[in-house]
């Protein structure tokens, strides 16, 4: 078990009431995993939530012929894979650390009995339910609407405007192996992409990247940022 407030400081039991936070806390446990294993693999039986409190996670699924494709890179704060806790059935993906993670554990008979009991905790796991499949949908939509260039193109003004760093200015937050990956392309075609949005204005060296006119770039890409902008949600509160 792990104490209350340690539950208190993260996202998805804001505002929790503290009886059900020591209930919940009674049963959650902490988990260290090294970088390179498995928290779970695909077809495991999902008997818990995941809540990740530091590091990075890749969520990677295989092909009919045994290739690996990362789906996606979650971040501190960020909680998995919460629909097939709550409808107790098997994971879809594979959770690998990319560097040494700590995450929470929380059994899934916990969560529905919660949930059960309605007020804000169930309102809670509805709107989590809904970010995640509405990210789904953004993932839909980029790969069947847009072209490589583009779908590259609003990753990076993604990226702008989650970083809040100046919208010309963006710090790549990993490896072009991964972010290749993530973008479900190999590392010479996301190299020779980012050679093609030399045209658009982006200019990149090593994990920095500049837009030269970032309405340009939206315009190439038809990038909105009330449609396209993740709704990432914030790590645990220090």
């Amino acid at each position: 078990m792990i104490a209350a407030n340690v539950l208190e400081q993260i996202p998805l039991f804001y505002d929790m009431g503290r009886e059900d936070l020591e209930r919940v806390a009674l049963h959650t446990h902490e988990l260290v995993c090294e970088k390179g294993n498995y928290l779970f693999r695909e077809g495991d039986k999902a008997d818990y939530l995941y809540i990740l409190m530091s590091g990075l996670v890749q969520m990677t699924a295989k092909g009919p012929g045994g290739q690996q494709t990362v789906i996606e890179i979650l971040y501190p704060g960020d909680s998995f894979v919460l629909a097939a806790v709550i409808t107790n059935k098997r994971f879809l993906m594979s959770a690998e650390a990319v560097q040494r993670v700590k995450v929470l554990k929380i059994p899934g008979e916990q969560l529905i009995e919660l949930i059960r009991h309605g007020g804000d905790f169930g309102l809670r796991m509805l709107a989590t339910l809904s970010t995640q499949y509405r990210s789904m949908v953004r993932q839909v939509k980029n790969q069947r609407l847009r072209t490589t260039a583009q779908r590259v193109a609003a990753f990076l003004l993604d990226l702008a405007h989650d970083q809040e760093r100046g919208e010309n200015h963006i710090v790549l937050p990993h490896s072009k192996k991964m972010l290749a990956a993530l973008l479900g392309m190999s590392q010479e075609g996301l190299s020779r992409t980012f050679s093609a949005l030399r045209e658009q204005g982006v200019l990149i060296d090593n994990k920095q990247v500049q837009i030269a006119s970032v309405a340009k770039l939206r315009r190439f890409c038809g990038f909105s940022a009330v449609l396209d902008a993740s709704e990432r949600t914030n790590g645990p509160k220090s």
